[in-house]
């Protein structure tokens, strides 16, 4: 059976500075809900989630939290935002809850998460912030795969093809996100082999009739976009892997990846 419980409150809830909520271990965590006031979206400048001091999702803004939501199939964010645990939108039970957060149990590598805590960089511009946490729950169960939320930053210098060879391999990706209005085909390449091309439109009609709704400005490539939880790119046994973008402007390219693996010491 699933509970839902209020956390323990929120330190250092003010203007410019960082909040943060310190966490009970013992059951399995499956989805944050976050209640927010006298603050935007976008006011939050970072959102962390940290388990023995490593962070195992980071969201660059609220709005980044909001759109990738959004694009599981969650209604937008107004006065409460759901931060997951499992994978939102996903078929079967199993899918969805094989990346929900145990603590309190070693699991077969002798992993225990000890400390769970959250993290939002408030901006200066907030008015008089408000923030609580609720978390639903489930029976206590040892670590196994987590979900992982990694941004990194790139910036493509020139119209064309651009290529980005360096985003860290070994988790299974679950989907990697582009944000960048501009981008019109994406091509990924494994060991040069390419595995994957479409341009933005054929993207978003696929993921239309699927269990997606595409986010406007990015171009999000999601082997589980029919719902089908197994279906990931791996990364573990890849010597090389690119993802080719033709781009109709320069610009920054922000790249979100969401991806599953044991918790990393």
């Amino acid at each position: 059976m699933k509970i839902t419980s209020t956390m323990p409150s929120f330190e250092g809830v003010a203007a410019g500075s960082t909040a943060t909520a310190r966490l009970p271990i013992g059951l399995t965590y499956e989805t944050l809900l976050l209640t927010y006031s006298g603050i935007t979206l976008a006011q939050m400048n970072e959102i962390r989630v940290i388990g023995n001091g490593k962070t195992i999702q980071r969201y660059t803004s609220g709005t980044r939290l909001d759109d990738m939501n959004k694009y599981a199939g969650r209604a937008a964010a107004s006065g409460i935002i759901a931060i997951d645990f499992v994978r939102y939108g996903l078929i079967t039970r199993a899918a969805r809850e094989i990346t929900a957060l145990g603590t309190g149990f070693r699991d077969g590598k002798n992993t225990e998460l000890t400390t769970l805590a959250i993290e939002i960089d408030i901006d200066g511009a907030a008015t008089t912030p408000v923030l609580s946490l609720k978390a639903i729950q489930s029976a206590a169960r040892p670590l196994g795969l987590l979900r992982w939320v990694r941004e990194f930053t790139y910036n493509a210098p020139a119209v064309g093809e651009y290529e980005i060879s360096d985003i860290p391999k070994g988790h299974l990706f679950n989907s990697v996100q582009f944000v960048n209005a501009n981008v019109n085909s994406v091509e990924i390449q494994r060991d040069r082999f390419a595995v994957f091309k479409r341009t933005k439109a054929e993207n978003d009609l696929v993921q239309s009739d699927g269990e997606r709704v595409p986010v406007a400005g990015s171009f999000i490539y999601d082997p589980t976009e029919q719902g089908f939880g197994a279906e990931t790119l791996e990364t573990g046994r890849v010597h090389d892997l690119r993802f080719v973008l033709d781009m109709a402007s320069s610009g920054a390219v922000p790249v979100v990846v969401e991806s599953l693996a044991p918790f990393q010491a």
